[in-house]
């Protein structure tokens, strides 16, 4: 009987060596506990929380982009127009603003005036601007009351003292300066296209700090452009 018969120390002995008596040392391996974060290695891409202030940037620099494209575009051509206006108008009112023969002397300013008030008796006399040139024709400025804040601009040849024409002319400027004018500041929309040109160079300096932005992290993180589909759509998931 005494033979055969195990005493419990023995068992106890045997089981020590499994895998609990590793302890701390040798059990790291086991990264799946809620006190074992798992910190992202350096091949891993960013955050989801970047990943989603980028899409947003990219997002916000298409559409401001897009209110702001059409009023840079129109403001870029009426602005160039704009400046040829001493051009255009030489073109389109060069009847009026140019003499047909220089002669060899000017006509009293006295006596061009009474030439431009005796075609146009209307209004008062506002001002007269003398030729700036010798190919240039004198301007009587009338003020019309029926013509509101704009004037009536008769051109006289100061060598004939002849009438050669008149515009309707707003501060000095030909009716086709003014008509570009306005479309340069409002798109000839009056309140309404003020305020879209106001709005979009409002928003011009978003759609350039969001693109300096996006430009600076795709150079630093070397990744391709997006796709429009993407820029326009968040993503899924």
């Amino acid at each position: 009987m005494s033979q055969t018969s195990h005493r419990p120390e023995d068992t106890t002995n045997q089981n020590t060596d499994g895998p609990e008596a590793a302890g701390p040392e040798t059990g790291g391996a086991d990264t799946g506990g809620a006190g074992s974060p798992v910190k992202p290695g350096p091949g891993q891409p960013p955050g989801r929380s970047w990943e989603a202030v980028r899409h947003l940037l990219a997002r916000l620099h298409f559409y401001a982009g897009v209110l702001v494209a059409p009023f840079l575009l129109v403001a870029a051509l009426t602005g160039l127009a704009y400046t040829l206006t001493p051009q255009l108008d030489q073109l389109v009112y060069g009847d009026r603003l140019r003499v047909e023969r220089v002669g060899e002397t000017v006509r009293p300013l006295s006596e061009q005036i009474a030439a431009a008030r005796a075609a146009y008796p209307e209004g008062t006399t506002a001002s007269v601007v003398t030729p700036p040139g010798p190919e240039d024709t004198t301007r009587v400025v009338l003020a019309v009351p029926e013509l509101g804040e704009k004037q009536r601009t008769v051109f006289v040849d100061p060598y004939t003292a002849e009438v050669r024409g008149e515009l309707t002319t707003w501060f000095g400027s030909t009716p086709l300066t003014t008509w570009l004018d306005d479309l340069h500041r409002n798109l000839h929309l009056g309140e309404t296209g003020r305020l879209y040109s106001e709005v979009a160079a409002s928003w011009l300096w978003v759609a350039v700090a969001g693109g300096l932005v996006l430009w600076i992290g795709r150079r630093s993180r070397g990744r391709r452009p997006k796709s429009a589909r993407g820029v326009l759509l968040p993503e899924r998931g």
